[in-house]
């Protein structure tokens, strides 16, 4: 008789490997994937809304938000490429400005040295001129100067792959393509507004579809001012300009029915809107609208300056404590005054090259200068 068999022992779970975790490349790409979804899906929920569903091929708009395949060094490559190059530009720049500042500061303290040297020198003698500053001193506004260089070159170069993170994150498209983003942006204001019940919601909708509009008009005109991005393009630039303003203007005139007409303007502005961002995605730059939708001139281009009030306003509180500090230090008025002034140029700048607003301070003040400063020259 035979023994029984004992049972095999159960065999051990076999677990499936685990899925290798996404690198750095393609969990940011996840997130721009999903954040271009969410918001085309919220602009054709939109459209549809405002009764626009077949005004727009999505497949175009979809296309445009397609990044290119690369490997890992060429991805790096494009990237240090976008970050360095502006970030030098902007080191160079910041010593530019700090040498004519030092030599505005230097000459300050000479002139006062000098003054101060002929008013203890005996009459009818040669008054002796000291060295403002010793070597060591100047040994340590060298230093100073390069570690400061050093700091502005980093600090910029952070700033920019912080700024493109969140912007990936966000779905933005590159420079110059900005439109598509702003106009799907804008259609869900527009649909809150026609939708909005009586009272502060409404109100609030109206503010909203406003900042709204006004960001998407903006990238309009600096998008057909630098030709969307296109690196040395060769048309004509000016009539492309000319066409940016005279949409721009189709837009701000359509705006104001919205305090008239509420729904009528509301579904009128998402079908031009609609039409910007496919023929934008299209490329078609030079007809963002039928020419039927466009008014006879450009009218006035409006500055705005909303976007370097906080550039002037560092630039205005650097030049006053530097007026201070001159007065308090008991320098001459006069100096001390075109002292400040230099700063705050100086400082204006640095500041709009840094912020990448140098082009609105240019067109602001070209305007100014154009119109006199009145009431048409610009909006704040």
């Amino acid at each position: 008789m035979t023994a029984p068999t004992a049972p095999a022992p159960p065999l051990a779970p076999t677990t499936a490997p685990a899925a290798p975790r996404p690198n750095y490349r393609d969990r940011v790409r996840a997130r721009y994937t999903a954040a271009v979804e969410e918001r085309i899906d919220q602009a054709r929920a939109a459209a549809v809304e405002l009764g626009h569903a077949d005004a727009v091929q999505w497949e175009d708009i979809q296309a445009v938000y397609s990044r290119p395949e690369r490997t890992p060094r060429q991805s790096y490559k494009a990237a240090a490429r976008h970050v360095a190059r502006p970030a030098f530009t902007l080191t160079l720049l910041t010593g530019f400005a700090g040498v004519i500042l030092l030599s505005l500061l230097m000459g300050n303290m000479k002139e006062q040295a000098a003054d101060a040297a002929r008013k203890a020198a005996p009459a009818g003698t040669v008054p002796v001129v000291h060295e403002v500053l010793t070597r060591r001193q100047e040994l340590a506004i060298v230093a100073f100067c390069g570690g400061g260089l050093l700091f502005v070159f980093g600090n910029s170069v952070q700033s920019r792959v912080s700024t493109q993170r969140k912007r990936l994150a966000e779905g933005y498209l590159r420079d110059g393509e900005e439109v598509v983003t702003e106009a799907l942006d804008a259609l869900p204001a527009l649909a809150a507004v026609a939708s909005a019940p009586v009272g502060r919601k409404r109100s609030d909708a109206l503010a909203d579809a406003h900042a709204k509009m006004s960001a998407f008009m903006k990238a309009v005109t600096d998008s057909t001012g630098t030709a969307a991005g296109i690196t040395g393009y060769a048309g004509d630039q000016s009539r492309l300009k000319e066409h940016g303003q005279k949409v721009r203007t189709a837009f701000t005139d359509k705006l104001g029915g919205l305090v008239e007409d509420r729904e009528g303007t509301v579904r009128q502005l998402a079908g031009m809107v609609l039409t910007v961002a496919q023929r934008h995605a299209q490329a078609s730059y030079g007809t963002l609208l039928d020419a039927g939708d466009l008014p006879a001139e450009p009218g006035p281009e409006v500055a705005d300056l909303r976007g370097i009030r906080k550039v002037l306003g560092g630039a205005a509180v650097t030049a006053l404590g530097v007026l201070a500090l001159a007065v308090y230090s008991g320098a001459d008025l006069a100096a001390s005054v075109a002292l400040s002034l230099g700063v705050f140029a100086v400082a204006a700048f640095v500041g709009a090259v840094y912020t990448g607003r140098l082009h609105e301070v240019g067109r602001a003040f070209s305007i100014f200068n154009r119109h006199g400063g009145g009431p048409s020259g610009g909006a704040v």
